[in-house]
């Protein structure tokens, strides 16, 4: 049986797609006009095309006009809502648009955790200040301060008094009015009322994210990455600059990292999709709290494991999201960093010359995102990458210092006015 799926959204990554046609899927694409390419003819089988991903009538409309759909696929937290709105309207087995809705908004899935005891950092809505003096008489500055709707660290911000809460915030409203990425569909349904501003206890520990096939009635888990913090390597940003796959933690520790994963996705109805899940593990209270989720790829996981493990995350997506039976991962034979690196500063760059990267042996896949003259600005105020780039090696513990090393002569390379 040839499975068609429709995946929402496509970048110049012809990987994320070409596993599935391998495999003899059949593929078409939604997106917008203004992001069509004359190369998507040659790549998928149908190219759905609409002026507003957002807005469900001409959504409906392309959907209507073409052959039967089997699964959804996405990579983008932005378009999260709209697989799960065709989702619904087509009576597919994947996430439903109210799901997609929960995932899509970091207080949201908040509330679905503490409803059903699953240990997350407890938080509380600040569109209006009702709550706001009895959550504060429970928890303590720093507090992290967060706009519901953003990803990739954008828009996270610590805050470190009441005063310096206020002030943060105030200036979050002039800079993110209304919706950042994950935006309703519009049309669909009654209009949601949704928190735009969460506060945040403040978690300590190791940063954990795990990406994790979700089937009907099966989970499949990629290695346990670990993030390096911003603040570990004296940087004041939101960003999380290197991460590293796998790590190593005790069978019990793994235990329960995994099952409390596995018990927020429950608690969210994820279903025949791939989450992409943060958390923190306190070694020193053996505990772990869940941050947030998402029903989408995590950034890099598809080189991260195919690199560590040999696995092809890229045709798991499809599969999954067709509740096929897939294999679990094997051990993995190396370890991998991804090293990430933004703007400390708003302003234009005036020098930059990273050619020492392509001369280290360990090192593959840089991207280089700006040039001398761009202006950039930091992660927390929705800045993107200068620069990206993976380090592999034989162990976690090697990969990470050459990463950390390389991260240094990068920030040493680049050169702000």
């Amino acid at each position: 049986m040839s499975f068609h799926f429709l995946t929402i959204g496509f970048s110049t990554k012809k990987m994320h797609v070409q596993a599935a046609l391998n495999a003899g899927f059949k593929v078409s694409l939604l997106t917008t006009f203004d992001k069509y390419e004359d190369e998507f003819k040659n790549i998928f089988h149908k190219v759905l095309l609409v002026e507003n991903i957002y807005n469900w009538q001409q959504i409906k409309d392309v959907i209507d006009k073409t052959e039967k759909i089997d699964a959804v696929v996405t990579r983008y937290e932005g378009y999260v809502s709209v697989m799960g709105a065709i989702n619904q309207y087509l009576g597919l087995n994947g996430i439903n648009y109210q799901t997609a809705r929960n995932f899509c908004n970091k207080y949201s899935m908040k509330q679905k955790w503490l409803k059903s005891g699953v240990p997350c950092a407890d938080g509380v809505c600040l569109d209006n200040l009702d709550k706001l003096d009895s959550f504060l008489e429970k928890h303590s500055f720093p507090m992290i301060l967060k706009k519901t709707s953003a990803v990739h660290s954008n828009f996270v911000i610590k805050v470190d008094s009441k005063k310096d809460l206020f002030e943060k915030l105030e200036f979050f409203k002039t800079q993110v009015n209304g919706y950042v990425v994950s935006r309703p569909v519009d049309g669909y349904g009654d209009k949601l009322n949704e928190c735009h501003f969460l506060l945040e206890e403040m978690l300590k520990g190791r940063e954990l994210t795990v990406d994790t096939f979700v089937l009907d009635s099966k989970f499949v888990h990629t290695p346990i990455c670990e993030y390096v913090l911003a603040h570990d390597l004296g940087i004041n940003d939101s960003y999380l600059p290197i991460r590293t796959m796998p790590i190593s933690l005790d069978s019990d520790q793994e235990k329960m990292v995994i099952e409390t994963v596995e018990k927020a996705l429950v608690a969210l109805s994820a279903k025949n999709c791939v989450c992409h899940t943060e958390l923190f593990f306190d070694e020193k209270n053996n505990s772990c709290r869940i941050i947030e989720s998402t029903p989408r790829s995590g950034g890099n996981r598809a080189e991260m494991t195919r690199m560590t493990t040999e696995y092809d995350y890229n045709l798991a997506v499809f599969k999954a999201a067709a509740n096929l039976d897939l294999q679990p991962l094997k051990k993995p034979i190396k370890a991998v960093c991804v090293v990430e690196y933004f703007a400390e500063k708003s302003g234009m760059i005036d020098k930059i010359d990273l050619k020492f990267l392509s001369k280290n042996k360990a090192v593959s896949l840089v991207k280089l995102r700006y040039g001398v003259g761009d202006l950039v600005k930091q992660a927390k105020f929705g800045g993107k990458t200068i620069a990206s780039f993976f380090v592999e090696a034989e162990n976690s513990f090697e990969s990470k210092k050459i990463a950390i090393d390389l991260f240094e002569k990068v920030r040493k390379s680049i050169k702000l006015n």
